[in-house]
């Protein structure tokens, strides 16, 4: 009787163990082009997820630990932002955990395709490629920002997930054989010509990462060779027309190497939302504005110009410059051109406004604005090639690169052989609110005396233009860059509390 039990069981269990319907499994997925296409699509919507977040938003979190904007909002204790602007946050800070796990999953997919999609269709090859791109950039910003994270190179078992620190060494060799293998796979998009536009990641974006990876380590000759590959294919260049770099109107231009690209298509704002955009805009109820004003106004008021940014830009090129002009508008600039005055106290504001970034009605609705993330542009192209050639001791390349940017921008011609610092100068003023500037004042080696005061005092701007202090955080020694600490962000504390073979970094 025993005997005939276990078999009747054995046998009612096999019945049991029917196939899910509906159900693909990964193992029999991703052999066709259109399931390798919708893999390489999540890649896609996972790298847009980093520039989307409420409060979390990669561009505008990291614009906020650099010296070139103040926190703004309604007060300053507005939303979360003043705390990256002070200098004031923790490990537990949510902003950072976000975009440390959008990172992650941005590899978690760029690993389901490389490990997954085997076929040697042009299409799959192609997700292939660019998975590996994705995954690059993904440890870009894990290394540069968080020094040695996990290196996660396939799709963990459930006993692998608690990974350990890894190094920066290996993880800088990682990025180097993923960009290097996509590159030389001859799978990636290229453009035909300069006027040709492409959403896709491109062999030239690929190079251009690479090249920024290589300026990192401080590689630079190697920066310079792969760069100037760029600059060479002729496939971009700089766009003329400064008055609508930072709009939607200026979106996707010959100067775009890749962009986070959005529609302007109202009925599809919920996948569209934008709140980067949406917190920069003129705080509304703040201002008066003439019916001709072009501002959307139910916006935030996030993300005003320091007046040490605006003067850098007066030191290249005076205070009628065009590309300043063109970036930032003083108090007397927004009453004369569009009767804006500000009827109300305006927190860490310095009478200076991001006019490049200018919220226009005709493309605003809410939460959405049809405005591109900038991942990569030529100008950066250029300036990153300028310094990789003068650190390799090629003034002149490095001096003609400088002045094709100075061309553009109508600004004096540097005549002489191009210095280190006006290379600085450059890059701040070209890429402002871009997202790179703290990156670049901490392996410069600039961020512990430029970003040291942060958080001591900040602006308001009062409704007759003048310009008062105000201190929100008593003791120096809590706000503010401190060196051995905030050249690193804090690995999440979400992370190191489940995490025992995870190291925190230095100072926190």
């Amino acid at each position: 009787m025993i005997i005939v039990g276990v078999l009747s069981f054995n046998s009612c269990e096999d019945n049991l163990d029917i196939e899910q319907h509906s159900v693909s499994s990964i193992d029999s997925y991703y052999q066709i082009d259109s399931e390798a296409e919708e893999g390489i699509t999540a890649c896609y919507t996972a790298l847009r997820a980093l520039y989307q977040g409420n409060f979390t938003d990669m561009i505008i979190i990291l614009n906020n630990l650099s010296d070139d904007i103040w926190a703004g909002g309604n007060s300053h204790y507005d939303g979360r932002f003043y705390r990256i602007n002070d200098y004031t946050f923790d490990d537990a800070y949510g902003g950072f955990s976000t975009i440390y796990n959008n990172l992650y999953a941005l590899v978690y997919r760029s690993n389901v395709i490389v490990e997954y999609v085997t076929g040697d269709t042009e299409v799959m090859k192609r997700a292939v490629a660019e998975a590996k791109v994705f995954r690059a950039f993904a440890y870009f910003y894990l290394t540069t920002l968080w020094g040695t994270p996990p290196l996660v190179d396939h799709i963990l078992a459930e006993e692998e997930y608690l990974q350990a620190n890894s190094t920066t060494a290996d993880l800088w060799a990682f990025i180097e054989k993923d960009l290097n293998e996509a590159i030389n796979s001859g799978a990636l998009t290229q453009k035909s010509n300069k006027d040709d536009v492409t959403y896709r990641v491109t062999k030239q974006f690929a190079q251009s990462l690479l090249g920024k990876a290589y300026i990192f380590q401080e590689k630079y000759s190697e920066a310079a060779s792969i760069l100037d590959n760029v600059v060479n294919s002729g496939l971009y260049g700089l766009h003329t027309d400064l008055s609508t770099s930072g709009t939607p109107l200026g979106n996707m231009t010959e100067e775009s190497i890749y962009e986070v690209h959005y529609l302007n298509d109202r009925s599809q704002s919920a996948t569209n939302n934008t709140l980067n955009w949406t917190s920069m805009g003129l705080r509304g109820e703040k201002y008066s504005y003439t019916a001709e004003a072009p501002f959307a106004t139910a916006t935030w008021g996030y993300e005003n110009p320091t007046k040490d940014l605006y003067d850098d830009f007066v030191s290249v090129e005076g205070v009628d410059g065009y590309r300043l002009k063109n970036s930032i508008a003083t108090r007397d600039q927004m009453i004369n051109d569009y009767g804006t005055t500000n009827i109300m106290t305006i927190t860490d504001n310095e009478g200076l406004w991001f006019y490049k970034y200018r919220i226009l009605k005709d493309f605003w609705a809410g939460y959405f604005y049809a405005n591109n993330h900038r991942i990569m542009k030529y100008n950066e192209v250029l300036l990153l090639a300028a310094e990789a050639h003068l650190q390799s001791g090629n003034a002149g390349k490095a001096t003609e690169y400088i002045n094709m940017i100075r061309t553009r921008a109508q600004a004096p011609l540097i005549t002489g052989a191009v210095t280190f610092d006006e290379i600085k100068t450059e890059s701040r003023l070209e890429l402002c609110m871009e997202g790179h500037r703290f990156h670049n004042l901490v392996r410069w080696g600039d961020a512990a005396t430029t970003l040291a005061k942060k958080g001591q005092k900040n602006p308001a701007l009062l409704t007759d233009g003048s310009v008062i202090w105000e201190v929100y955080n008593d003791d120096p020694a809590l706000c503010g860059f401190k060196v051995g600490k905030h050249e690193l962000l804090p690995f999440p504390s979400t992370e190191m509390s489940v995490n025992p073979n995870m190291v925190q970094n230095p100072g926190w």
